[in-house]
């Protein structure tokens, strides 16, 4: 068993980021709140609806894949401007597409986990002043009937999106510009359903995109160069329909407006995502454009990077550089998606003619030559997504997990990561590695024996990510290279005493 958590966590934020967050933590052993300063999520407030593949094999790991799966539609491409298409049916695993389905679903299948977990989720709670000294931090709440408290907490994560409360808290500053303005949501029935899941066109001067809520509704996402209006200008549904017809050719007979609305959409990076015991993750540390699609599922992917190293170091495991290494892994990843979301997005808007012609080519070239097209979905599905290895590792050290399959229940890797344990994926049933695994590192570390033919041995994150991998097939040499990886990343064995603490530094 692990050792028995010696503080709680508070998250300021119930989107995606911050549920996901929650259900790891609780689902850890961990005291976990989450303050959500609206009374309670509605339909009609989503605006992320593609889930990419990357993402689902985080959730299938928490064993929630198969029931967002089954809210929405699965496109194995993804339209390109033209008629061109970026496959994605050659993704490796077990979700090779996009799935399209409202954020409101994506965050009630997050929300029945982190409560069934054990996690506290508070409603109409809004977070207003953050203080924090060597032994945790006090957070300010303000309630919906007007009374107000502190919490106190050994950790806060702000997810509280682009006006984040935490991160002005923090005195941190959230540079960038807004990269396109006056974008214009409508929710609204459509006479004709268009032929493909997701509709997106646009005419130089227009844009337009159409997704499906998948019960008659129809988020409409419209943007006119021409008319580059206040955020607070209301919004009519005969302009919705008139950039429609021209970024689309058609306005599909939109009607019934249940609701419109105005903004703009912003490229901003906080400088740091770690600050003493705060953190910041999703909108509150880095927002872009939605092209692409990628904002929710950074978030998400934010979040299973930080809520295992939270769960160790509150468990007493942890190596001390391990919460660090949240901000040197997933602030590289944010400005990336930063930077190729921004791309996408100025690539669709250009004017000129002859850029469009350049366009068009860039575009046959994506969806036509297999190397550029791998490169292209990896990116856009999170796949590709990889962090820094130190020098001379094995060369899958860093990289994301295949889900495996393993000798013996339960038959896949990624059925072993739903705990937040490592899992240690030997070549060889051999006692000794197992005894190093179960018992020295007992509560930490899964071991299992690799399904098929292989001479790799490898120490899988809780997270998904390769940590150590070797080639060795020496049995004494093999579990001395275990050992010292177990050491590096799962902190001191159980049976070492408590005052002989071995932190190793990390190596660069």
């Amino acid at each position: 068993m692990p050792p028995r958590p010696t503080g709680n966590v508070l998250i300021v934020g119930a989107g995606p980021t911050g549920l996901l967050l929650a259900g790891d933590l609780a689902a850890a052993g961990i005291g976990c709140t989450v303050l959500e300063r609206r009374p309670r999520e509605t339909e009609n407030l989503t605006r992320a609806f593609a889930v990419h593949a990357r993402t689902l094999e985080l959730l299938d790991a928490r064993g929630v894949a198969d029931e967002l799966v089954a809210t929405g539609e699965r496109l194995g491409g993804l339209r390109l401007l033209g008629a061109a298409a970026l496959n994605l049916s050659r993704l490796p695993g077990r979700f090779p597409y996009v799935l399209v389905t409202p954020q409101y679903e994506t965050e009630r299948v997050l929300r029945a986990r982190a409560l069934e977990a054990g996690a506290e989720i508070v409603d109409g709670a809004e977070a207003t002043a953050l203080r924090q000294d060597a032994e945790g931090v006090d957070v300010d709440v303000r309630m919906a009937d007007g009374s107000a408290a502190t919490r106190r907490a050994s950790y806060v994560v702000g997810a509280d999106g682009v006006r984040s409360t935490v991160r002005r808290e923090l005195g941190l500053p959230f540079p960038g510009r807004a990269v396109v303005r006056s974008v214009m949501l409508a929710d609204v029935r459509l006479d004709e359903a268009p032929a493909e899941v997701l509709t997106a066109g646009t005419s130089g001067d227009a844009f337009a995109l159409i997704a499906p809520f998948g019960d008659g509704w129809y988020r409409v996402i419209a943007w006119d160069r021409r008319h580059q209006a206040a955020d607070s200008e209301p919004v009519g549904l005969a302009e919705i329909r008139d950039v429609a017809r021209r970024a689309l050719g058609s306005d599909h007979g939109m009607r019934d407006p249940r609701w419109t609305s105005r903004f703009h959409s912003d490229e901003r990076q906080v400088p740091r995502y770690r600050v003493g015991r705060a953190f910041l993750a999703g909108d509150a540390a880095h927002v872009h454009s939605p092209a692409g699609g990628q904002g929710m599922n950074t978030g998400m992917q934010d979040a299973a990077n930080l809520g295992w190293k939270l769960a160790a170091e509150l468990h007493g495991w942890a190596p001390s550089w391990l919460l660090d290494s949240y901000h040197e892994e997933r602030y590289p990843v944010g400005r990336q998606v930063l930077r190729g979301s921004g791309a996408l997005l100025r690539f669709a808007m250009v004017e000129q003619p002859w850029l469009r012609r350049a366009r068009a080519a860039a575009v046959w070239t994506a969806a036509h030559v297999r190397p550029v097209a791998r490169r292209m979905a990896g990116a856009v599905s999170g796949i590709d997504i990889a962090y820094p290895a130190p020098r001379g590792a094995h060369r899958l050290t860093g990289m994301r997990a295949p889900d495996v399959p393993l000798s013996g229940a339960p038959g896949r890797l990624y059925r072993l990561l739903g705990d937040g344990l490592f899992v240690l994926v030997v070549a060889a049933n051999d006692p000794a590695v197992t005894y190093l695994a179960t018992k020295r590192w007992a509560g930490r570390v899964h071991c299992a024996l690799a399904g098929g033919a292989t001479r790799t041995t490898a120490l899988v994150r809780p997270d998904g990510y390769i940590a150590w991998a070797c080639d060795e097939t020496a049995p004494d040499r093999r579990a001395a290279a275990i050992r010292e990886a177990l050491a590096h990343w799962c902190g001191r064995p159980a049976d070492r005493p408590a005052h002989d603490r071995e932190r190793r530094a990390r190596p660069v």
